[in-house]
Formats: structure tokens, C-alpha cells, sequence
């Protein structure tokens, strides 16, 4: 509901203060519909695309070289059933994009597709008003911020609305909404159909383009590289693209630190998304073997190694650590389901259980932390590069904070520059070998009781011993 109620929260006052005036001087009235215009003033252009359709991409896997068939839609719970993305054309004929998935959690089961207190995804597109993407995001979307290395680029804009970051092709019969008297035939998990309808209209329109930076934020993050080859092979077909230079890889907190059997029995099984693994770059029934968001990367930097590619994280990101547990509660089955805020415990997983048993894949504060670090540490591919933040504040590049945020030393945006700019050298940045006695959790943290208390990114079990996450999980 965040960004429900920051559009709400921006547009509400400032309409009603205009609406309150009285007896102002001609000059006044000018000014004021000169601010409401500016307030009102959405670049984003939304565009609907078909209801059902097919893409040819050379190279890739073989139902998309000869016509892939797919068919963009969201969920289906009320407020949330047609799919539309959004344009930003910054100049006409513009020669660089970006293509920024959006985030917004998961779902893939009863216990967290539906509630009132326990929905985990952004389930309500269609409710809320186009100017939210401005209101609501700025960071590499901000075109008005003379820093932002992104500020030319046109952008399209894919909303997350389906539960599967951005991966699935599969419609569930099998649902059950508790506030609803009669469920549709079925719900929808059709994100990679979504993406689709996108490339399908970049082949049309975007021909002209030399540089492309694809990037997501949390779920969107993980929708950026899972779809990733599929984009890259689509600029790869030097007839339609002739003027094609390069293109780069952000993916802003989406570290797959997962449960066991969650790629098999969720992406897989539940969203439907084999038939969208790129064959071509990881081989045949990867969602069989022993497929991670770490060897994904891999085997991307080995398919394309010219390409950038920027992985972003912090080290206790609260959602993510969150999402870990709720994973481990739904799979668990125990307790059992009830509509309740306490069912999956606080958003910002202070009350999750720290348990620092050396990385196992059991849910916990610490083992989320060592498994992302591990997995960054671990990608290889000679331009790939990580950046690892202090605190446990979720995504960067969506927000202005992305600015003045330093991890050891370094700015998060010279560092984001290095890698979708060709400004700077890239490097690993790891807050650990930073300076000062809590690099990795004295900064950038979220703003709660206990976190407030110690001065540093924290956790109930921790605080209990007076000692932040990293003290607890990587030792002193």
C-alpha cells in the first residue's frame, strides 16, 4: 500500500490548499494553475498492449524463434486485472533506454496471494493513478536530477503486478480468496508474458537505439535478470537494430537467498516459468538441477561477457531477510494460516530469529546475510561487480538516497556510473572492509525502537546482547 499512499499523501494537500483559495488576485490564480499543472504534469505515456499475441526473438529458445505466443495480464483480483506499461520519452528518436522492472514482493500460495493483512505482492495496478511512477520513484527515474547518470534516457516502465517476479506464464485454478463470494475461473501468474508485450513493442519502436541499461528493484531485480538473455537477444538481431553499442545490468536487492525447492516447486511448478528459462544460456530443465540466482548471473556473464553487469544489495536488507522467513513459514505450514499482521511478524524482520548457523538454507537473519554475501563473492564473470552496502534499507535506485549513500569509501553513484556509463572503473565494494568499528551496520538502517536504541542495524535477538547483525552473524 506504500505507494497508494505517497501519491495520496502528495496530491491531497496541495489540491485542497488550491481548492481553498478565495478572493485571490488575478496573478495568484495564474501561479496557481501554473502549480497545478506542474503537480498534475505525468510524463509517463501508458500504453495497453493486446490482449493476446506473439514475438519472434532469434537465437533464443525455439518456440520463440518461430512465434511465441503470450498473453500480458495481471493477478485478476479486483483492482488488478489489465496489464499496461508506461513510456517516458525524454527526446524524440531518443538513442538510449532504460528498461526498469518495478518491484513489489511475491506470492504462490493462499497464505500470501490473499488477506488483508498477509498479501505479499502488489496486488492493485489498476487502482492507482498513472502519476504514482512519478510521484512515487526517483532515483535513476529522476530525469530532473543533474546526477543521475540515466537522466536522458527514455524509459520504459514495466508495473510488477503479478506475483511471479516477472517470470511466469501460468494461470492457477486451484486459488482460494476468502474475502471473495466467487473467485475468477483462474488467477494469473503471467509477468514473463508482460515482458513480452514490452519487447514486442521495443522492436518496433525503439530501432534507433545504441545503449540500453535494463534494471529492477527487488522484485523487479530479480524480473531484470531473470528475463534478461531474452532482452539482450532481442538488440542482437543486427537487422532490426543496426546501431546497437551496448547494454547493462543493475539489479537493485534481489540476492536469491531462497529455500530449498523454491525454484522447483514455485517458479517452476506454481508459476508455470520453464518454458521461459533461457535454454540457450543455462541449457535444458535448469529449474530441475540446482539452479540459484548466483549460477544464473554466472552463466550470463559467460553467454555475453562484454556486457556490464551491477548487482546492489545491503547487508541486512530488512524485506529480503522478511521474504526469507516467509518463505520458511508457508513451507513449514506451521502455524497454521490466519489473516493476521503477526502471522508473518514485522516488515522489517526484527523479530525474525538470527540463528547463525554458518549459512544453511533454514530461515533466519543470518543465514539471509551469508548466503547473499556468499552468492555476490561467488558470481563470477569478469564484468561483473557487486556493490554491498552498510544497513538493511531495501532497494537504492528508486530513491534519492542512492546519491549520498558510501560503502567503504565509495558513492553508490560513481560506482553506479562505472557501470552503465563507462565513467570510472568498476569495482567490488564490500562495506566490511570499510572504516570505522561497524561498517557494515552503522549507516543507512531503518528507523525503529531498536535499531534507533543501539545506533546500528539490529535485530531482537541481537539487541538482546547488545550487539548489531554483523556482530552476530560474521562475528566481532
Amino acid at each position: 500500500m506504500q505507494v497508494r499512499n505517497l501519491s495520496l499523501l502528495f496530491l491531497i494537500p496541495m489540491l485542497f490548499s488550491i481548492g481553498c483559495q478565495k478572493d485571490e488576485p488575478d496573478n495568484t490564480k495564474a501561479l496557481t494553475g501554473l502549480v497545478l499543472a506542474e503537480i498534475l504534469y505525468n510524463p509517463y505515456e501508458r500504453i495497453t498492449p493486446p490482449a493476446e499475441d506473439t514475438i519472434q526473438i532469434p537465437l533464443t529458445n525455439s518456440d520463440y524463434q518461430t512465434g511465441r505466443q503470450y498473453f500480458p495480464k495481471c493477478f485478476g483480483n479486483s483492482g488488478n486485472t489489465n496489464f499496461y506499461f508506461f513510456r517516458k520519452a525524454v527526446s524524440s528518436n531518443n538513442k538510449k533506454l532504460l528498461i526498469n522492472f518495478m518491484g513489489g514482493g511475491a506470492c504462490w500460495s493462499n497464505n500470501n496471494c490473499f488477506g488483508k493483512n498477509t498479501t505479499t505482492f502488489f496486488n492493485f495496478l489498476n487502482d492507482v493513478p498513472d502519476l504514482f511512477i512519478k510521484v512515487a520513484f526517483q532515483g535513476i527515474l529522476d530525469a530532473e536530477n543533474p546526477s543521475n547518470p540515466l537522466k536522458n534516457y527514455d524509459v520504459l516502465f514495466i508495473p510488477y503486478c503479478t506475483g511471479d517476479l516477472h517470470i511466469g506464464s501460468n494461470d492457477v485454478t486451484t486459488y482460494d480468496d476468502p474475502y471473495v463470494s466467487s473467485d475468477p475461473s483462474a488467477y494469473s501468474h503471467r509477468g514473463h508474458d508482460n515482458v513480452l508485450s514490452v519487447l514486442k513493442y521495443i522492436q518496433s519502436n525503439y530501432t534507433q537505439v545504441t545503449d540500453v541499461v535494463v534494471a529492477g528493484q527487488s522484485a523487479g531485480g530479480y524480473g531484470a535478470i531473470l528475463n534478461y538473455p531474452h532482452i539482450r537477444q532481442v538488440f542482437a538481431e543486427s537487422a532490426r537494430f543496426p546501431n546497437f553499442n551496448k547494454i547493462s545490468l543493475v539489479a537493485d536487492a534481489s540476492n536469491g537467498a531462497v529455500i530449498d525447492g523454491f525454484f522447483t516447486n514455485i517458479v517452476k511448478n506454481q508459476w508455470g516459468s520453464a518454458q521461459n528459462i533461457p535454454d540457450w544460456v543455462v541449457g535444458s530443465n535448469y529449474l530441475d538441477g540446482t539452479p540459484s540466482i548466483r549460477d544464473y548471473l554466472s552463466k550470463i556473464t559467460t553467454e555475453y561477457p562484454n556486457d556490464v553487469v551491477g548487482q546492489y544489495t545491503s547487508a541486512f536488507d530488512s524485506t529480503q531477510r522478511w521474504f526469507f522467513n516467509v518463505m520458511g513459514i508457508i513451507d513449514s505450514g506451521s502455524p497454521s494460516y490466519s489473516d493476521s499482521s503477526s502471522y508473518f511478524g514485522p516488515g522489517d524482520a526484527k523479530d525474525v530469529p538470527d540463528l547463525p548457523d554458518n549459512g544453511s538454507n533454514t530461515p533466519s537473519n543470518c543465514n539471509w546475510a551469508i548466503n547473499a554475501n556468499t552468492a555476490m563473492s561467488n558470481t563470477t564473470g569478469s564484468k561483473y561487480y557487486f556493490y554491498r552496502a552498510p544497513g538493511d534499507i531495501h532497494t537504492i535506485t528508486t530513491s534519492d538516497t542512492m546519491y549520498g549513500l558510501s560503502s567503504n569509501g565509495v558513492n553508490f553513484n560513481t560506482w553506479l556510473k562505472s557501470i552503465v556509463s563507462n565513467v570510472g572503473t568498476p569495482t567490488d565494494v564490500d562495506c566490511s572492509a570499510g572504516a570505522g568499528s561497524h561498517p557494515c551496520t552503522d549507516r543507512n538502517f531503518g528507523a525503529n525502537s531498536l535499531n534507533n536504541s543501539l545506533g546500528r542495524a539490529t535485530s531482537q535477538d541481537s539487541f538482546d546482547n547488545d550487539k548489531d547483525l554483523y556482530e552476530t552473524c560474521f562475528g566481532p
